[in-house]
């Protein structure tokens, strides 16, 4: 039988097949410490999503949230979301850092 789990993240398009296992064990953490299904199956998606974009397996990067509280979780999320995601807008900065233009036109992405 197979043990695979496809998700597909509606925002991002995105279909990321995962081992089964591993997909239970994360989202029992989620679901056992988010107050709804809804918010427990969002953070599983991102788990496997930050897994999948920089090599980490996603059952070291769930022992790296376990027993944080929520804010240092959010934290830990956007920290690997940030280095994936397009730079024009980063999840969990309230001011904008101001480029160097001069430097800035300079780098090549």
């Amino acid at each position: 039988m197979d043990q695979t789990v496809r998700i597909f993240d509606s925002f991002y398009a995105i279909t990321l097949q995962i081992n089964g296992n591993e997909y239970d064990i994360v989202h029992g953490y989620f679901a056992s410490i988010c107050p709804t299904k809804t918010i427990a199956n969002n953070f599983t998606a991102v788990l496997f999503r930050v897994s999948q974009e920089t090599g980490i397996d996603a059952l070291d990067l769930l022992d790296q949230i376990k027993g944080k509280k929520k804010m240092e979780m959010n934290q830990i999320f956007a920290y690997y979301m940030n280095s994936f995601k397009s730079k024009t807008s980063l999840y969990g900065i309230g001011i904008i850092p101001k480029p160097n233009l001069p430097v800035a036109r300079n780098i090549i992405q």
